[in-house]
């Protein structure tokens, strides 16, 4: 069996990048989400959480803290009440204390330990891309919103600068 060339990989991680863009916020998480995890599959690892911590390594500094440092990090870190403690349906389940915990390693080191700060934000953005796919999000709460907005924004910038990272 053979395998797609990385360059043809790459071009597979664009065109799921570009057409994430062209999406409402509700629909372009999963789209934005996959051109990362598909980078990250083009890197090194025994599962796709290894793969995915790879991948995030690999990024350059000056690729990522624009991205730590923008909008719609500010508007996930600032979400009032905040990100993950508000239950959509009972079947829902959360853990805010780990969410609180995991945004506060954002909020304190983006600017002195970005590539850890990363980590924790994309861990955060999976589950927000995970509760969408499992039914707890929709397509026209303000508040959902607002969190998959901010969600897509941050992971398109991730898809451009991974996409730069993995050029063979």
């Amino acid at each position: 069996m053979s395998v797609l060339s990385t360059a043809k990989q790459i071009e597979g991680v664009k065109a799921e990048l570009a057409r994430s863009y062209g999406l409402s916020p509700y629909e372009a998480i999963d789209a934005a989400w996959l051109s990362l995890l598909k980078a990250a599959n083009l890197c090194p690892g025994g599962d796709e959480i290894e793969r995915m911590a790879a991948l995030l390594q690999r990024m350059p500094l000056d690729g990522i803290r624009p991205i730590l440092l923008c909008a719609a990090v500010d508007a996930l870190l600032n979400l009032n009440p905040p990100l993950e403690s508000l239950l959509t349906v009972p079947h829902e389940e959360i853990d805010p204390a780990r969410t609180a915990r995991q945004l506060d390693v954002v909020r304190a080191q983006r600017e002195t330990a970005p590539h850890e700060a990363l980590t924790k934000l994309v861990r955060v953005l999976r589950r927000v891309r995970n509760r969408r796919m499992h039914g707890f999000k929709t397509p026209d709460g303000p508040r959902d919103q607002e969190i998959l907005t901010a969600a897509t924004d941050i992971l398109q910038q991730l898809g451009t600068v991974a996409v730069d990272t993995i050029k063979p």
